[in-house]
């Protein structure tokens, strides 16, 4: 069997990034079902973080399939649940939703000898003690479920999701680690593993390229691991439709697996089923099976040196824009539609995102760029929404997150490491960067942002522009229909410490929801 085969390639996710379709928690069961049989997809992600999924969603979904279709569950088509992190929510649904596994594989094996689940994902993933110790509760339960119900259950491995720029640059060492540890408490050789790396959270804290180049540098680092190990490895890479969330969808396709050359499995999120048409999916998800194959370009020391180097300077550059414009996005992001059941937000079972962890990248850096990096990140932990409304906010003020810091970061780039890394970075580190800045200039009106924004923003950003339209010698400009939505955004219809009033915020919601149809996503 050929590597590529190994793994499933089309994992169908619950992320809420449609448009205009809600999908309630009762409807994502059917909805697993339409993502096999409709989209031909090899996988669904049931989704547990912060996210208000009933723990019996697992068995219904099992039960669903194998009572009214031919497929089976664990043998022809993957469930692999994503559970709550017990460090970010809490130890207790962490552990129901793993008995929800037990007892759906339990039920599965009762209707058809089959273990339905093998496999579940642990979210924002910083350290191996981390997985180490999920994986380590979800053996308990199945010792749980031997003891009451006579059930030998194969544990279900645990795949660690990295989600920021540090765990990324490190990843290697986390998985080696975490290979070699869960052979011990499965007590069994793994012949085959897989780790799942999120590019929005990375360009949440970092910016779009410094994201990229972290994804990058993991799925290389993973990629050598594999020659080095008996167990094949494989990457999931978790992406959405606009640049600064991976920019996977049918027309930018042959760029991203391009770009992405390395991994096994990609993301179909919502906005690409829900908001794309159903022609325009299939394209993609038979493109990507056709095409999901082959090895990154190897990175020598130096090219590793340069590419953390280059990280922390965009990263740098990223957050010190980043910080004056947070109320603005949390205001703006509250007034955009719930598209799934989601957890109260600070509540117990809620969670928030911390500052960035820098010590791993810094390490690595020249000394003079550690400390750049190390001034620009906040001194308190600022509030901002998840990754989809994050992107979707910015969206909608005129300012895609993809060009904040970008141009500066560029011209530090070149001025601080040399002309041979700039030139490396945008033809042979990053070589679809240019036409992922030409499409989110569609959607850029710095008129429009400028209102949002305080002064000395309003002058970086510009500089921003004006040096990423001579680098990648850029003419688009934005879309006329989106331009006169984006005049209606006022900001003083929308004060971060003010209330806004129900008719004014029906006028905006709906606005907002306008513009997001133009993009086909929400964020």
């Amino acid at each position: 069997m050929k590597r590529s085969d190994i793994f499933p390639k089309i994992m169908c996710t619950q992320h809420p990034d449609s448009v205009s379709r809600y999908i309630a928690t009762q409807g994502e069961v059917e909805e697993a079902v339409e993502a096999a049989l409709k989209y031909k997809c090899d996988e669904y992600m049931p989704d547990y973080e912060g996210k208000a999924t009933p723990y019996h969603q697992n068995v219904q979904i099992v039960s669903k399939f194998l009572e009214e279709t031919d497929l089976i569950p664990g043998e022809n088509f993957h469930i692999t649940p994503r559970v709550p992190s017990a460090s970010q929510e809490n130890r207790f649904r962490q552990i129901m939703v793993m008995m929800s596994i037990a007892e759906a594989n339990y039920n599965s094996h009762e209707f058809s000898n089959t273990q339905a689940i093998t496999e579940l994902i642990h979210p924002m993933t910083t350290t191996t003690e981390e997985i180490i110790e999920s994986q380590k509760h979800m053996a308990e339960v199945g010792e749980l479920a031997k003891k009451e119900f006579h059930f030998e259950m194969e544990t279900p491995c645990v795949i660690p999701l990295i989600e920021d720029v540090q765990g990324l640059l490190n990843a290697e060492r986390t998985v080696e680690n975490t290979i070699s540890s869960t052979e011990k408490i499965l007590d069994q050789d793994l012949d085959k593993y897989r780790i799942f790396i999120g590019k929005s959270d990375s360009a949440l804290s970092f910016g779009h390229v410094a994201s990229t180049l972290s994804c990058k540098y993991a799925i290389n680092d993973l990629c050598e691991l594999e020659k080095k190990i008996d167990t094949n490895i494989g990457i999931i890479l978790g992406a959405g439709t606009l640049p600064f969330r991976g920019h996977l969808n049918k027309k930018n396709a042959t760029n991203f697996l391009e770009e992405y050359k390395g991994i096994s499995t990609i993301t179909l999120q919502s906005a690409i089923r829900y908001n794309h048409s159903e022609d325009e999916s299939r394209d993609l998800i038979k493109y990507a099976k056709k095409n999901l194959s082959g090895s990154p370009q190897k990175y020598d020391q130096n090219d590793k040196n340069d590419l953390v180097n280059m990280i922390a300077i965009l990263g740098s550059r990223y957050n010190q824009i980043i910080e004056h414009i947070a109320p603005t996005i949390s205001q703006i992001s509250s007034l955009m539609p719930q598209q799934r059941d989601r957890l109260m937000h600070g509540s117990s079972t809620g969670y928030s995102r911390e500052l960035p962890e820098i010590s791993g990248i810094t390490s690595l850096c020249r000394k003079d760029i550690a400390e750049g990096l190390e001034k620009s990140i906040p001194l308190k932990m600022l509030s901002f929404p998840r990754a989809i409304k994050f992107t979707g906010a910015l969206y909608s003020i005129g300012l895609p997150p993809e060009v904040i810091g970008l141009g500066n970061a560029l011209e530090d780039i070149q001025k601080t490491i040399g002309e041979d890394a700039f030139e490396n970075l945008i033809r042979k580190y990053f070589p679809s960067m240019g036409s992922d800045i030409n499409f989110v200039f569609q959607y850029l009106d710095l008129n429009s942002a400028n209102r949002f924004l305080p002064l000395a923003a309003q002058k970086s950003l510009q500089n921003d522009i004006n040096i990423l339209k001579d680098v990648f010698n850029i003419t688009e400009c934005c879309d006329p229909s989106y331009k006169k939505l984006l005049e209606i955004i006022n900001p003083e219809l929308i004060k971060a410490d003010e209330q806004v009033d129900e008719n004014v915020s029906h006028i905006i919601e709906s606005t907002l929801l306008q513009m997001a149809k133009i993009r086909r996503t929400l964020g």
